[in-house]
Protein backbone atom coordinates (compact mmCIF):
# COMPACT_ATOMS: atom_id res chain seq x y z
CA UNK A 1 0.00 0.00 0.00
CA UNK A 2 2.78 2.26 0.45
CA UNK A 3 4.12 2.26 -3.08
CA UNK A 4 0.67 3.73 -3.84
CA UNK A 5 0.67 6.48 -1.29
CA UNK A 6 4.22 7.43 -2.27
CA UNK A 7 3.03 7.28 -6.07
CA UNK A 8 -0.17 9.24 -5.65
CA UNK A 9 2.16 11.64 -3.66
CA UNK A 10 4.41 12.29 -6.30
CA UNK A 11 1.64 13.17 -8.74
CA UNK A 12 0.06 15.26 -6.15
CA UNK A 13 3.21 17.14 -6.41
CA UNK A 14 3.70 16.99 -10.23
CA UNK A 15 0.31 18.19 -9.97
CA UNK A 16 1.40 21.05 -7.63
CA UNK A 17 4.11 21.84 -9.66
CA UNK A 18 2.23 22.45 -12.94
CA UNK A 19 -0.15 24.72 -10.88
CA UNK A 20 2.76 26.87 -9.67
CA UNK A 21 4.42 26.97 -13.50
CA UNK A 22 0.95 28.17 -14.61
CA UNK A 23 0.33 30.95 -11.96
CA UNK A 24 4.05 32.25 -11.47
CA UNK A 25 4.31 32.06 -15.56
CA UNK A 26 1.25 34.45 -15.95
CA UNK A 27 2.29 36.51 -13.08
CA UNK A 28 5.87 36.97 -14.13
CA UNK A 29 6.79 36.94 -17.77
CA UNK A 30 9.28 34.49 -17.03
CA UNK A 31 9.91 33.18 -21.16
CA UNK A 32 12.61 32.13 -22.22
CA UNK A 33 13.47 30.84 -19.00
CA UNK A 34 10.85 28.90 -18.13
CA UNK A 35 10.85 25.82 -16.13
CA UNK A 36 10.19 22.43 -17.27
CA UNK A 37 9.15 21.19 -13.06
CA UNK A 38 8.02 17.79 -14.13
CA UNK A 39 11.20 16.40 -15.66
CA UNK A 40 13.13 16.78 -12.33
CA UNK A 41 10.79 14.09 -11.23
CA UNK A 42 11.20 11.79 -13.60
CA UNK A 43 14.95 12.49 -13.56
CA UNK A 44 14.92 11.41 -9.52
CA UNK A 45 12.54 8.41 -10.84
CA UNK A 46 14.42 6.91 -13.25
CA UNK A 47 17.71 7.41 -11.29
CA UNK A 48 16.82 6.25 -7.75
CA UNK A 49 17.50 2.64 -6.97
CA UNK A 50 14.36 2.31 -4.63
CA UNK A 51 12.03 2.72 -7.47
CA UNK A 52 10.25 -0.23 -9.30
CA UNK A 53 11.04 -0.02 -13.37
CA UNK A 54 7.15 -0.46 -13.44
CA UNK A 55 6.09 2.13 -11.30
CA UNK A 56 8.86 4.48 -12.59
CA UNK A 57 7.45 4.24 -15.82
CA UNK A 58 4.08 4.43 -14.69
CA UNK A 59 4.55 7.71 -12.91
CA UNK A 60 6.52 9.02 -15.67
CA UNK A 61 3.43 8.11 -18.36
CA UNK A 62 1.36 10.34 -15.91
CA UNK A 63 3.60 12.94 -15.23
CA UNK A 64 3.50 13.35 -18.91
CA UNK A 65 -0.05 12.94 -19.43
CA UNK A 66 -0.66 15.39 -17.01
CA UNK A 67 1.80 17.66 -18.67
CA UNK A 68 -0.12 17.04 -21.86
CA UNK A 69 -3.39 17.99 -20.28
CA UNK A 70 -2.14 21.02 -18.61
CA UNK A 71 -0.25 22.44 -21.65
CA UNK A 72 -2.27 22.07 -24.47
CA UNK A 73 0.40 19.89 -26.50
CA UNK A 74 -0.93 17.31 -29.00
CA UNK A 75 -1.63 14.45 -26.84
CA UNK A 76 0.52 12.04 -26.34
CA UNK A 77 3.94 14.25 -26.76
CA UNK A 78 5.08 15.10 -23.13
CA UNK A 79 4.00 11.55 -22.24
CA UNK A 80 6.35 10.23 -24.74
CA UNK A 81 8.99 12.25 -23.82
CA UNK A 82 8.37 11.53 -20.30
CA UNK A 83 8.56 8.15 -20.63
CA UNK A 84 11.96 7.89 -22.90
CA UNK A 85 14.01 10.22 -20.22
CA UNK A 86 12.88 8.15 -17.57
CA UNK A 87 14.03 5.15 -19.26
CA UNK A 88 16.80 6.65 -20.49
CA UNK A 89 17.78 8.06 -16.81
CA UNK A 90 16.97 4.14 -15.82
CA UNK A 91 18.79 2.72 -18.24
CA UNK A 92 22.85 5.01 -17.90
CA UNK A 93 22.20 4.20 -13.86
CA UNK A 94 23.41 7.26 -13.10
CA UNK A 95 23.51 6.86 -9.15
CA UNK A 96 25.78 9.58 -8.39
CA UNK A 97 23.24 12.00 -9.55
CA UNK A 98 21.22 11.95 -6.44
CA UNK A 99 24.44 13.08 -4.14
CA UNK A 100 25.55 16.71 -5.24
CA UNK A 101 22.88 19.50 -6.34
CA UNK A 102 26.08 20.66 -8.75
CA UNK A 103 25.57 17.37 -10.12
CA UNK A 104 22.19 17.50 -10.27
CA UNK A 105 21.86 21.06 -11.98
CA UNK A 106 24.45 19.95 -14.34
CA UNK A 107 23.09 16.41 -15.57
CA UNK A 108 19.05 18.32 -15.75
CA UNK A 109 20.13 20.88 -18.08
CA UNK A 110 21.69 18.10 -20.44
CA UNK A 111 18.68 16.18 -20.42
CA UNK A 112 16.37 18.97 -20.32
CA UNK A 113 18.15 20.18 -23.56
CA UNK A 114 17.53 16.35 -24.96
CA UNK A 115 13.97 16.48 -23.96
CA UNK A 116 13.48 19.89 -25.91
CA UNK A 117 15.27 18.58 -28.58
CA UNK A 118 13.24 15.59 -29.09
CA UNK A 119 10.43 17.36 -28.11
CA UNK A 120 11.09 20.30 -31.00
CA UNK A 121 11.73 17.58 -33.15
CA UNK A 122 8.82 15.42 -32.77
CA UNK A 123 6.34 18.21 -33.02
CA UNK A 124 8.44 19.31 -36.25
CA UNK A 125 7.38 15.41 -37.60
CA UNK A 126 4.22 15.03 -36.35
CA UNK A 127 2.69 18.94 -37.02
CA UNK A 128 1.79 20.75 -40.13
CA UNK A 129 4.55 22.21 -41.92
CA UNK A 130 5.24 25.99 -40.74
CA UNK A 131 8.01 28.28 -41.96
CA UNK A 132 11.20 28.22 -40.53
CA UNK A 133 13.74 30.84 -41.18
CA UNK A 134 17.17 30.83 -40.41
CA UNK A 135 17.43 33.61 -38.31
CA UNK A 136 14.95 31.71 -35.63
CA UNK A 137 17.02 29.12 -35.53
CA UNK A 138 18.89 30.88 -33.58
CA UNK A 139 16.22 31.90 -31.14
CA UNK A 140 14.75 28.72 -30.95
CA UNK A 141 18.11 27.21 -29.78
CA UNK A 142 18.29 30.14 -27.37
CA UNK A 143 14.78 29.30 -25.89
CA UNK A 144 15.46 25.32 -25.70
CA UNK A 145 18.87 26.63 -23.32
CA UNK A 146 17.97 29.04 -21.31
CA UNK A 147 14.49 26.46 -20.30
CA UNK A 148 16.69 23.81 -19.54
CA UNK A 149 19.10 26.11 -17.28
CA UNK A 150 16.39 27.03 -15.15
CA UNK A 151 14.90 23.13 -15.31
CA UNK A 152 18.59 22.70 -13.90
CA UNK A 153 18.21 25.65 -11.51
CA UNK A 154 14.78 24.29 -10.28
CA UNK A 155 16.28 20.80 -10.20
CA UNK A 156 17.88 20.83 -6.40
CA UNK A 157 14.74 21.93 -4.92
CA UNK A 158 12.05 19.85 -6.75
CA UNK A 159 14.55 16.27 -5.88
CA UNK A 160 14.90 17.88 -2.75
CA UNK A 161 11.07 17.37 -2.54
CA UNK A 162 10.69 14.24 -4.24
CA UNK A 163 13.60 12.90 -1.98
CA UNK A 164 11.26 13.75 1.57
CA UNK A 165 7.94 11.93 0.15
CA UNK A 166 10.14 8.56 -0.61
CA UNK A 167 11.78 9.13 2.53
CA UNK A 168 8.58 9.98 4.67
CA UNK A 169 6.32 7.32 3.20
CA UNK A 170 8.96 4.94 3.23
CA UNK A 171 9.57 5.24 7.12
CA UNK A 172 5.94 5.07 7.61
CA UNK A 173 5.59 1.54 5.83
CA UNK A 174 8.90 0.33 7.91
CA UNK A 175 6.71 1.59 11.36
CA UNK A 176 3.80 -0.10 10.33
CA UNK A 177 5.35 -3.57 10.32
Amino acid sequence: MQPFLRSVAILLLGLGLLVLESTVARLVPLHPFTPHLVLPIVLFLGVSPDVHLVRGAGLAFFLGYLLDVSTGNRMGLQTFVCVATFTLARGAGLRLFLRSPSFQIALTFVIALLAGGTTLALRAIFSPASPFPSRNALETSFVLAASALATGLAAPVVFGLVQRIEARLGRQQEADV
